[in-house]
């Protein structure tokens, strides 16, 4: 039987999942002094996805959850449990039939092809979120540096944006907020990465230009920004079974997010997950409420 499922925020329903096939729900307690990790698992075209937390709960209050900004946007608005912590065109187009492209991702600060682009019918809207749309990309305008020695020459300009020549627009897909704790650089080139400077620190300084950037909101606090930090880093995700392989877990196999746990700063609070699970149905995703 397929029933809805919620998480809360607040009071808030932040995501609604409603008929996702195969889609399971594990609970694993812990010891009583430490917060009990949650794992979510949910099918994929190759299988089926885990991800587990440290965190206590997907569902906490934790600011990753949070309305920091001023255009509605959440850390989880690009970053999706279901879709391994990122987005993924086909949810985000379930979305904008569900929203009629008026979810918090379809902001033109940096969703649109173009920045400030017309939105003010749906199919303006359609052809104005098509990159996001149909590959899941958000655009990062990047002024040139001061003091370059080369220079915007020229610009091939197929959504005619007419950005000047002293900057440009790229656009990628939001990096998966999960097995953070591997990491040795922050973001695609490490640009948010300074020597000298503890990976926790980065992501923190990150988290901040996120919320500015992406959320258009005010600096949060640094207990606030920590917090985003801390749940991310206790974030795990692998696949569980796949399609060809069958149950990654069995004859001595270690798939899934308990088995990348051994190396992981918070090895120890996953390791004492027990063996309980419930199962549900689920299908798609809804934007936050």
């Amino acid at each position: 039987m397929s029933r809805p499922i919620r998480f809360w925020i607040g009071g808030a329903a932040l995501v609604t999942m409603a008929s996702l096939v195969g889609a399971i729900v594990t609970s694993r307690g812990a010891a009583a002094h430490d917060a009990p990790p949650v794992e979510l698992m949910f099918s994929n075209h190759s299988g089926v996805l885990g991800t587990l937390t440290t965190a206590g709960a997907f569902e906490g209050s934790n600011p990753f959850f949070a309305d920091l900004g001023t255009n509605g946007r959440r850390c989880s608005t690009c970053h999706r449990p279901a879709q391994a912590w990122t987005i993924t065109p086909v949810e985000v187009r379930e979305r904008f039939e569900q929203t009629a492209g008026l979810d918090p991702i379809f902001r033109t600060n940096d969703g649109s092809n173009c920045e400030g682009a017309d939105v003010s019918t749906v199919e303006q809207r359609r052809r104005a979120f098509s990159l996001l749309l149909t590959k899941g990309l958000i655009r990062t305008g990047l002024d040139g540096p001061a003091g370059a020695e080369c220079k915007i020459a020229d610009v091939d300009d197929p959504y005619r944006c007419r950005s000047p020549l002293t900057s440009a627009s790229m656009y990628r897909r939001p990096l998966p907020t999960t097995n953070l704790g591997f990491l040795s650089a922050v973001m695609w080139d490490g640009r948010a990465s300074v020597a000298g400077h503890a990976v926790k620190d980065d992501l923190v300084a990150q988290a901040l230009d996120a919320t500015l950037r992406h959320a258009t909101g005010t600096p949060p606090s640094v207990a606030q920004l920590r917090d985003i930090v801390d749940f991310e880093l206790g974030v795990v995700t692998a696949q569980v079974r796949d399609n060809a392989a069958g149950n990654l877990r069995t004859a001595g196999a270690r798939g899934g997010p308990r088995g990348r746990t051994p190396g992981h700063p918070n090895a120890r609070r996953l390791r004492a997950v027990r063996r309980s699970s419930t199962r549900v149905s689920s299908s798609s995703t809804t934007c936050p409420a």
